[in-house]
């Protein structure tokens, strides 16, 4: 449609000349005013239907060549133009109808654009995600890296491919949401092979250091191998799950071995102190021997667990030690109230807590126990008499 229909007009002229062929002036000249009226009106109307559809026709092109789906706009613009023909009453004549036919193709511009803004941004966020994918694929470090590149970006790619048939398919969104995601993911999986590749160094050092200190590392050698061989393969997050828990794992082993090993010394100079004092216990034997045997085994775990053992029967004894000094001093205190109340037999008591006191002190509890007892029994015998004398 290259030009306006101002047929409706011409009628109205026509109308006016026959007013002015029959001298009715005066009608034939508001005739003809509405005639010069609704040509200039159908011109303006038609003006801005062409205007609109030119850009509605500049937008499916422009998406055509974007390789964007248009069937939906094209239908709109042959709507618009059926719109046209289908006319209006408008002031007693029948004319076409530009006005709706104007705001149906504006609209679908405005929908095309929209779309089509959101489509290159889509557009460009899958550029992005193929970029990053491409940046992964060709880091540095790998020893294969056909083999590396094919496990670390294959998902990614077919995410990638998902995204493209999104945006094909109109939606737009959701394309842009999948892009993102993938570029996104990329990003991560670098910084992720990169920290996982220095996590295995470090833990490889620190297992050199603790085998340098005579630690066995219980075959973590052979993990390492095998979470190397997963990074090779592309496989980066598995094998960065596996770099944490190796290097908590050789953490551990330092940090018990350590704990068993100094633990054990410290128990042992403990342990001979209290056998200088007369202290012996099966117990205490066995939980040491125990432990020492399992720092040999690497098994330090079970040795902290034995050494536990050792050094509860010490805080046992040391307790009871510490119980029986309590008691002879608070023998020795009522013994000093009685002084000087004509006890005959207090010599005798003063005696055998004295005895009791001089054992204690060369460790031999269970004499000590015993005089402590016999003392004991004396003084309680002492404050039930009725005068306090016998």
């Amino acid at each position: 449609m290259t030009q306006a229909d101002i047929k409706p007009a011409e009628d109205a002229l026509q109308v006016a000349k026959r007013f002015f062929d029959s001298n009715q002036f005066s009608k034939a000249f508001h005739a003809a005013k509405k005639a010069e009226s609704l040509a200039i009106t159908l011109d303006e109307r038609f003006g801005g239907y062409q205007k609109a559809a030119k850009a509605l026709q500049s937008r499916i092109d422009s998406m055509r060549r974007l390789g964007l789906r248009t069937e939906e706009l094209e239908t709109l613009l042959g709507r618009a133009e059926k719109k046209v023909l289908s006319g209006i009453w408008d002031s007693g004549a029948f004319v076409p109808n530009y006005l709706e036919a104007r705001v149906l193709v504006e609209r679908a511009e405005q929908e095309g654009r929209a779309f089509q803004e959101r489509a290159e941004k889509a557009s460009n966020s899958i550029f992005l995600a193929e970029l990053a994918i491409e940046s992964l694929g060709e880091m540095k470090g790998p020893a294969d890296p056909e083999r590396f590149a094919e496990g670390a970006t294959s998902e990614l790619e077919q995410s990638l491919h998902e995204a493209t048939r999104q945006l094909a398919l109109g939606d737009a969104e959701g394309a842009t949401k999948v892009a993102n995601e993938i570029e996104e993911k990329a990003t991560l999986l670098r910084k992720l092979y990169i920290d996982t590749t220095k996590s295995f160094d470090a833990t490889e050092a620190q297992m050199s250091y603790l085998r340098g200190e005579g630690v066995l590392t219980n075959g973590l050698e052979a993990d390492i191998k095998i979470a190397r061989d997963m990074v090779e393969k592309g496989l980066i997050e598995a094998a960065s799950a596996m770099a944490t828990r190796l290097r908590n794992e050789v953490d551990v082993i330092g940090n018990v071995y350590r704990k068993a090993t100094t633990g054990i010394a410290d128990a042992e100079v403990l342990y001979a102190r209290l056998q200088r004092e007369g202290f012996h216990s099966y117990e205490a034997d066995v939980a040491l021997r125990d432990t020492r045997r399992s720092i040999r085994e690497g098994n330090y775990a079970r040795a902290i667990e034995y050494l536990e053992r050792g050094l509860h029967a010490f805080a046992r004894r040391t307790n009871a030690r510490e119980a029986l000094g309590r008691a002879i001093e608070e023998a020795r205190k009522r013994v000093q109230f009685l002084r000087g109340s004509g006890l005959t037999f207090l010599p005798d008591i003063q005696e055998v807590l004295t005895r009791a006191e001089n054992e204690f002190h060369q460790g031999n509890f269970v004499g000590s126990s015993e005089d402590l007892r016999i003392a004991t029994v004396l003084l309680d015998q002492v404050t039930r008499a009725p005068n306090g004398k016998n």
